[in-house]
């Protein structure tokens, strides 16, 4: 069968791998579509280089059982249940689990043999595209649960792709005003029509002296996901005392914590609770995910379709590849 295959900094190709091997306990799926993420592109950039060579691509991801024939999106967190992590609800960090497209195989090929708790029944409602832009939802769902905003408080979203749209989205369902920080004006007008508040373009203004003129005291919380190191070391400047902060993009950075007494901050990363609920947002249409999608690629023009990503000028947001 063909998959995408990490060979090195600027080497993904599609590729003949062996055939998965099925058991008692793991269900046959077959791809149908999934989304590129921003790892993938720290992989094929060269910025990360602890990624196995030879392994296959992809954490986020829709399919058919080839058992029943039911579509489902794949969770990409495998956990065992009895660790000291799990009996904490915190699967995440299993400590015999691993992490599909990261530090074990993933989803990017034409079929993976799954655990049948990874996979979330998806409605006939929601097309294969939108099932493929799952995990974001999850990531924006866990992220806003750990930060407890109240309704009416102010959350500034640094970062507007595909993942700080998602927060601003969550962040509004759960009554927040949202300010928005991005450095292109097409991002920033999608996060008004999904309901920002104030849009920042960081290039023509200064992002932390506008979120205190707004807010007047600083935000209350504030999700970092532009990913680079200076807008990790501006959270601190943003958010008021006793605040929250959630680094999602960057955890990388001097965090210069004179002025922001007694505020929180933690990283956060993908957890398979949050999938059901996020398909089930993305079915009601509580949530757009079919907005953010600004390319399609088929699974054999995978090298194109990385490309397509990583290039500002084809102004991506999410890139979906398809068998």
């Amino acid at each position: 069968m063909k998959a995408a295959v990490y060979r090195g900094a600027g080497k993904i190709r599609v590729e003949e791998v062996p055939e998965p091997q099925v058991s008692e306990q793991k269900a046959l799926v077959k791809f149908r579509a999934g989304s590129i993420c921003g790892t993938d592109l720290h992989f094929f950039r060269g910025d990360w280089r602890w990624m196995k060579r030879g392994r296959i691509i992809g954490h986020d991801a829709c399919g058919v059982r080839a058992d029943t024939g039911e579509r489902v999106v794949m969770v990409p967190v495998t956990y065992c249940g009895k660790c000291y992590y799990c009996l904490r609800g915190l699967s995440t960090y299993c400590t015999r689990g691993k992490f599909l497209g990261l530090t074990s195989d993933g989803f990017f090929a034409e079929s993976i043999a799954m655990r049948t708790r990874n996979l979330v029944p998806v409605p006939d409602s929601v097309s294969d595209e939108e099932a493929a832009v799952a995990e974001p939802v999850a990531l924006a769902l866990h992220v806003m649960d750990a930060l407890k905003p109240n309704v009416g408080d102010w959350a500034t979203i640094i970062g507007q792709g595909a993942i700080g749209l998602l927060m601003t989205q969550v962040a509004r369902l759960k009554g927040c005003r949202v300010i928005a920080i991005d450095l292109e004006d097409y991002r920033l007008r999608l996060a008004e029509k999904y309901g920002a508040d104030f849009c920042i373009n960081a290039k023509r203004e200064d992002a932390v002296k506008r979120v205190r003129e707004i807010t007047r005291r600083g935000s209350d919380v504030v999700v970092e996901a532009a990913g680079t190191v200076r807008t990790v070391e501006q959270t601190p400047f943003m958010v008021h005392k006793a605040g929250r902060v959630a680094l999602v993009g960057e955890s990388k950075g001097y965090l210069n914590l004179e002025d922001a007494d007694e505020a929180m901050f933690f990283t956060m990363y993908i957890s398979p609770v949050e999938y059901p609920l996020a398909v089930k947002l993305i079915a009601e249409k509580r949530v757009d995910v079919k907005g953010l999608v600004t390319h399609k690629f088929r699974l054999a023009d995978f090298e194109k379709a990385l490309q397509t990503a990583d290039n500002p000028a084809e102004k991506p947001l999410k890139v979906v590849v398809t068998a």
